[in-house]
């Protein structure tokens, strides 16, 4: 009877073990299951977002550069047919680094609406910046959009020259031949003291370059140095914008390219003293210099082709930088000088 009892109970146990194994069994498959299951839905989750960031991101870059697209013909300098560009503005492509937020300026930003409306002036032939170096106060409109940069690109031109002086590598008194494809009509006194053939003094070159905005002095610097080679090094050094090949080999600017030259120059302005006071000398009673008499304004001007722009620094009690850029704007020049007095104005008075 023991035995007998002894091998049923057994026969119990082994059914409940059985029945125990199998739960146990059951609950480790449906964990697994569990987790396969909701380890896709999160890797599902994950891949969709990744590519819908890749979507974003792709979106984004692709309106950048389509912002950034224009059509123009390029000449190097105002009228100058000895370094053209044939292609278009279409065919050229702005590659802008990544710019941090410009905290916008209310009162500047009304301004410059009022003077849009008055002039109709919109994205395809206006750009505008300020910056006030004593508040960080700042507001930039279409600092994306490529003009030609007509005489506004002697300013970088002199500063690289400048640079070379400073590095003991040239002086004022070192001479620059003077080639006959460098001629070309326009302020100045080069042509009429001087002759193709002639090597002239880099002082005199840099002076009627920035003070009269003289094209055949700004054409021999660009020439003896290499139009393309310095295009490179002003980008190189004076900015952090990220710009197409053809940058380097057409006469243009922006916004953002513009106010980081200007930027680079009152940061240095020590490196270039003389400069500054040719550009506080170039153009009196015009553009952004018009209507302010009593105070410095270090500027460069650039007209061609219905292309009138100016950019500089205006001295006072608050110090600002400030950029004006126009394409078929009739009487821009003045549109710049009461541009400059209002924001002068609201910022000194």
């Amino acid at each position: 009877m023991k035995n007998g009892k002894h091998s049923k109970n057994n026969k119990i146990n082994k059914k409940g073990y059985k029945l125990f194994y199998f739960k146990i069994s059951f609950c480790l498959f449906s964990l697994i299951l569990n987790i396969i299951i909701f380890s896709s839905i999160d890797y599902s989750k994950t891949s969709f977002s990744s590519n819908t960031n890749n979507k974003s991101s792709n979106n984004v870059s692709n309106t950048a550069i389509s912002d950034t697209t224009i059509t123009t013909s390029a000449p190097i300098i105002e009228g100058n047919q000895n370094f053209t560009n044939t292609n278009t503005v279409d065919d050229i492509q702005l590659k802008t680094s990544d710019i941090n937020p410009k905290e916008t300026n209310i009162e500047i930003e009304n301004l410059v609406e009022t003077f849009m409306l008055e002039y109709n002036l919109n994205s395809d032939n206006f750009a505008f910046f300020y910056y006030n170096l004593d508040t960080s106060e700042q507001y930039f409109f279409n600092e994306n959009s490529l003009f030609t940069a007509a005489s506004t690109v002697k300013l970088p031109v002199a500063m690289i020259y400048y640079d070379k002086i400073n590095k003991g590598e040239l002086s004022l008194s070192s001479t620059l031949l003077y080639k006959s494809n460098n001629y070309e009509a326009g302020g100045g006194s080069t042509s009429s003291l001087y002759s193709p053939g002639d090597y002239v003094p880099l002082g005199f070159l840099l002076e009627q370059s920035i003070v009269n905005s003289d094209n055949t002095a700004v054409n021999i610097l660009l020439s003896n140095y290499g139009y393309s080679k310095c295009k490179k090094e002003i980008v190189n050094k004076y900015t952090n914008q990220t710009v197409s090949d053809d940058f380097y080999t057409s006469n243009l600017t922006y916004v953002n390219y513009a106010y980081d030259i200007l930027n680079y120059l009152y940061s240095h302005m020590s490196e270039y003293s003389q400069l500054m006071e040719y550009l506080k000398q170039s153009s009196n009673g015009e553009y952004l210099k018009k209507y302010i008499t009593n105070y410095d304004v270090a500027h460069k001007y650039g007209s061609y082709a219905g292309y009138v722009h100016d950019y500089g620094i205006v001295f006072g009690n608050t110090t600002y930088l400030i950029g004006v850029f126009t394409k078929n704007v009739p009487n821009a020049s003045e549109l710049i000088a009461n541009i400059s007095l209002e924001i002068f104005k609201g910022t000194f008075l």
